[in-house]
C-alpha cells in the first residue's frame, strides 16, 4: 500500500510585521520633526524675498522657497500616507453628499484652473449622489486626482462623472484632456514615489506619491480603480465604490 505524504512548511512573518511598522513609524515620526524646520526656512526666507532689492539675492531666495515648499509638499504627502495605513479598516462612515463636496474642492482649485485657462466640468447624478464614506479621505482622493490633473493638463478641461453601476456600486470618473500615460507605464503609477515623467515632475513640484495615497483610499473602502490612457489623449481615473460599506 502507498501512503500520500505532504510536507508543510511554516514561515514566522511577526518579525517582517514588525520591521514594516517600524519603518512605517520611523518615516511619519522623522517626517514631522522635519516639517517645522522647513516651514521656518520657507517663512524666513519669503520675509527676506520682500524686504530685499538686489537681483542676485532674490534669485537665492526664490530657489530656497520653491526647494523648501517642495520637500513640505513631499512631507505632507508621506504624512497623509501613513495616517492612511494606519488607520487600516478604522474609518468613519457617514452619508456624504458627492455633490456637495465637489463642489467645495473646485474652489480650492478655482485659482490653478484660471492660471491655466483650464475648464473644470462636474457631471454628476443627482440622482445618485449619496454614499457612505470616511468624508476625510475621500475629500483627500478627491483632491490629489484633481491635483494630478492640472499638473499634467496643459489646454482643455478636467471632467468628473459619477453614475450608478448597480444596487451597491458607484463609478466615478476623472478624467482630463493632458499629456496621457504610456501603457507600460500604468502598472506602476500607483506605487510609492512612482513618476512617469521625471522632468514634467520637476517642473510641476510633484512627489510621486499622490496616486498611492488615492490607492490607499480606494482599498480602504473596499473599492476598485481602473486607468485608461493615452499619450496626447489624456486621461480617465475610474473608480467603483460600493455605495453602503459595512
Amino acid at each position: 500500500n502507498q501512503q500520500e505524504q505532504s510536507i508543510i512548511i511554516l514561515h514566522d512573518i511577526s518579525k517582517i510585521k514588525e520591521y514594516e511598522k517600524i519603518k512605517k513609524d520611523l518615516v511619519a515620526n522623522v517626517s514631522h520633526e522635519l516639517k517645522t524646520p522647513l516651514t521656518a526656512i520657507n517663512g524666513f526666507a519669503e520675509t527676506a524675498l520682500d524686504i530685499t532689492k538686489e537681483k542676485e539675492t532674490k534669485k537665492y531666495l526664490e530657489i530656497i522657497i520653491n526647494n523648501s515648499k517642495r520637500l513640505i509638499n513631499i512631507i505632507n504627502d508621506l504624512l497623509l500616507l501613513s495616517n492612511i495605513e494606519n488607520k487600516d479598516k478604522n474609518l468613519e462612515y457617514e452619508e456624504v453628499d458627492l455633490i456637495k463636496l465637489l463642489n467645495n474642492i473646485q474652489k480650492i482649485f478655482e485659482k490653478r484652473l484660471k492660471e491655466k485657462n483650464l475648464k473644470f466640468y462636474l457631471n454628476l447624478d443627482k440622482n445618485n449622489n449619496k454614499i457612505f464614506a470616511d468624508l476625510y479621505m475621500l475629500e483627500q482622493l478627491f483632491i490629489n486626482l484633481i491635483d494630478n490633473a492640472i499638473k499634467y493638463t496643459e489646454r482643455g478641461e478636467i471632467k468628473i462623472s459619477t453614475y450608478k453601476k448597480d444596487e451597491n456600486k458607484l463609478i466615478i470618473e476623472v478624467s482630463d484632456t493632458g499629456i496621457g500615460i504610456s501603457q507600460e507605464h500604468i502598472p506602476k503609477i500607483f506605487e510609492r514615489f512612482y513618476v512617469a515623467d521625471k522632468s514634467r515632475s520637476r517642473e510641476t513640484g510633484g512627489t510621486g506619491l499622490g496616486l498611492s495615497i488615492v490607492k490607499h483610499i480606494v482599498n480602504l473602502h473596499n473599492g476598485e480603480i481602473l486607468v485608461d490612457s493615452q499619450i496626447g489623449m489624456g486621461t480617465k481615473f475610474i473608480i467603483i465604490l460600493p455605495v453602503k460599506n459595512k
